[in-house]
């Protein structure tokens, strides 16, 4: 009898089969906007690994491989309401925590406000299991029920944690959340927490032990911003730093000053972030965003990204007071031989403002940017000026003279043509150099733009790529921001 052919693969390639094809089958751990909130047969599902146990029932060898492959196992989600099924959700978790043997874990303990936080009983099972936890998230639930003293000293391999526990009085819950759990985590690296908790004795014996490569904290309110931007300064040399603001509107009504009344901050961190987080007043975001420029010292900053999760709905405003703080900021950081990364697609910023800022970053590399919703005035950032001071070849005249990526997300408000004089201009100035280096383009279309690239344009930087063996050209519908 002949065998089918997919018979003869290698074990590796039908472990990535069924890994791309779970991934992809798997259901969303929050379901999108507007739709019903997750049922709890969905939750047992995800605890039970649901599509890998029907994939597992093809034939005897997918079988043996989807259960001894022990990284199917390991990543574990659990919403809040498995406690409606309690007993049948610790038996699936029992057999799954089984199946995934020594491997390393990534927990998930997640609720949304309609939801309880998971029972004591799924929290203490998995802490069985501590000494595997290389990622753990508890977000939007009170872990005040949960024994986490169990956990103290017993996370030897935790690389990622991220802690936005609910600590406020106007959640119903009690703001002494036990959180010294992690105190003692030799590996930790990553470290997310709500603003609430950066105070508690153990965020600071992890700083002292200068062992972090990259911190976030989500703020609300001014004195919450104040405490979180206050530990970047004992950061090490090189960390990564992520600032979410929840500056929620439904809180702040528009007439209310956002003050932080924040001291000098030096910091020697490499990359910073900067996020809203809810729907917000655009006065208050920028407000925000200009009295961290007007505090900050950063002269090793080499990344930086700003923008907003209500993209590309909502976008951040950059009125002049932001950005003559924002030049000053450069100045004193000195970002024009350090910075080499900037991406303010979620930015609303005039072009006027952007070139300027364009011709003080010397040393930019990548650099992303795009239009505005027409939503705002005047929303259009990328025309057909902005395109040729891009493509000037002059070097007294060429703005960004390193630039090895430039992406684009834009309503096609200028002509396409000179894209093409952009791209060919830089790779001139490439190929007149020792030692070519790469350069990329991406461009996506905005998100309900009724324009599109160009089907001559897209074809010539196509070839561009094909014949030029250091131009990569991509043009996608759908912008990735960079984290």
């Amino acid at each position: 009898m002949n065998l089918p052919h997919i018979q003869f693969l290698p074990a590796e390639i039908i472990s990535d089969i069924l890994s791309l094809t779970t991934d992809v089958s798997t259901p969303e751990f929050w379901p999108p906007l507007g739709s019903p909130a997750s049922e709890l047969q969905t939750e047992l599902e995800r605890i039970a690994n649901g599509p890998l146990l029907v994939l597992s029932r093809v034939c005897s060898r997918w079988h043996d491989i989807a259960f001894k492959t022990p990284t199917f196992w390991s990543n574990i989600e659990i919403h809040g309401m498995t406690e409606a099924a309690l007993d049948k959700s610790v038996r699936l978790l029992t057999a799954r925590l089984n199946r995934s043997g020594s491997a390393p874990l990534s927990i998930s303990l997640q609720c949304d406000l309609d939801s309880q936080s998971p029972h004591p009983r799924i929290f203490h099972l998995l802490a069985e299991h501590s000494n595997r936890w290389e990622f753990l998230c508890i977000a939007r639930c009170s872990i005040k029920e949960f024994d986490t003293s169990i956990l103290r000293g017993k996370l030897p391999r935790l690389k990622k944690l991220l802690l936005n526990v609910e600590t406020r009085p106007r959640f119903g819950s009690s703001p002494d959340t036990p959180i010294d759990f992690f105190a003692v985590a030799p590996c930790l690296e990553n470290l997310w927490l709500a603003a609430p908790l950066v105070n508690s004795d153990s965020v600071r014996q992890i700083f002292d032990q200068q062992q972090l490569k990259c911190f976030g904290c989500i703020a609300m309110f001014p004195e919450e911003f104040r405490d979180g931007l206050s530990l970047l300064p004992r950061l090490p040399l090189g960390a990564q730093a992520h600032i979410a603001l929840d500056l929620d509107y439904r809180v702040f009504a528009p007439d209310y000053i956002i003050s932080f009344h924040l001291p000098p901050i030096s910091t020697s961190i490499s990359s910073l972030v900067c996020r809203t987080t809810q729907p917000f007043h655009a006065d208050h975001a920028s407000s925000a965003l200009t009295q961290i420029f007007a505090s900050l010292n950063a002269s090793a900053l080499q990344r930086m990204f700003l923008g907003c999760n209500g993209y590309p709905r909502i976008v951040l405003e950059w009125p002049t007071t932001l950005h003559i703080q924002f030049l000053a900021l450069c100045r004193r950081s000195a970002f024009g031989r350090c910075l080499t990364t900037l991406s303010v697609v979620e930015v609303h910023i005039a072009e006027q403002d952007l070139l300027e800022i364009l011709s003080v970053l010397k040393a930019l590399e990548h650099l992303e940017v795009g239009d505005a919703p027409p939503t705002v005035p005047d929303p259009i950032l990328i025309t057909d000026s902005f395109v040729r001071a891009m493509a000037a070849t002059k070097v007294e005249d060429c703005l960004v003279p390193l630039l090895s990526r430039f992406v684009c997300v834009t309503r096609f408000m200028f002509r396409q043509r000179l894209l093409v004089d952009f791209v060919t201009s830089r790779l001139t100035r490439l190929a007149a150099l020792d030692t070519p280096t790469a350069f990329h383009v991406d461009i996506h279309a905005f998100p309900d733009s009724k324009c599109s690239l160009d089907h001559k344009v897209h074809t010539k930087l196509s070839e561009l790529a094909v014949t030029e063996s250091h131009f990569f050209y991509e043009s996608a519908q759908k912008y990735i921001p960079i984290l």
